[in-house]
């Protein structure tokens, strides 16, 4: 099995309000990433533990404000 060490780093998961993206976002988490999640839907429970490396952002990525707002804190949050 390949492990990764993402410490350190910052990913930004579209989708992670399930099924993929909520996957890809727990397995960075479990990496040591902090994530900024963001989804139409609802944080999903699994995501539930992770408060100290996940921000969740439930929003339309089609809303181009909500957009810049959500990924603007990202960076200044986590870098």
């Amino acid at each position: 099995m390949v492990v990764f060490d993402f410490t350190g780093r910052h990913a930004v998961v579209t989708g992670a309000g399930g099924g993929m993206g909520e996957a890809i976002a727990l397995g960075l988490l479990d990496a040591g990433a902090s994530v900024t999640a963001i989804d139409i839907k609802p944080r999903p429970a699994s995501l539930a533990s992770y408060d100290d490396g996940l921000t969740f952002a439930q929003g339309d990525l089609t809303d181009a404000a909500f957009v810049e707002r959500t990924i603007g804190a990202a960076g200044r949050e986590r870098g």
